[in-house]
């Protein structure tokens, strides 16, 4: 099965189509990059990692940002399950602005399979 592609792109007439995972990937993606109560349809979608000072991202209790994005994740994304979440030091030969990157992993069934799912994204 295909889903669609975010951003929704037209091309030759049709919007582009991707696998599940990365639509699972899109819809994170999504998720972590939304501040809670922008979403007109929805306060409770996105994430509170945007309400925290940037500063304080390092001494923040990780605990709770981990809980709040993992309940964001199974509400939103119920596609993803035993989902796991790690927040690294981003050092070296990355400019991210934050020096953080969030990494996601967990199963997803496709074709009734069960497959393994992980993905990082970089907070900017």
């Amino acid at each position: 099965m295909e889903y669609l592609a975010l951003p929704f792109l037209l091309q030759k007439g049709y919007l582009t189509r991707v696998s599940l995972e990365e639509s699972i990937a899109h819809t994170i993606g999504l998720i972590i990059t939304t501040r809670l109560g922008t979403m007109k349809f929805d306060g409770d979608f996105g994430c509170g990692i945007w309400d925290r000072e940037f500063t304080d991202l390092y001494t923040a209790n990780k605990a709770d940002i981990r809980s709040g994005l993992r309940n964001a994740i199974d509400k939103y994304e119920g596609r993803l399950y035993n989902v796991s979440i790690s927040f690294e030091n981003v050092t070296g030969s990355h400019k991210h602005v934050l020096g953080m990157a969030v990494e996601i992993s967990g199963n997803y069934r496709d074709d009734g399979q069960e497959r393994k799912f992980k993905a990082q994204y970089f907070l900017e």
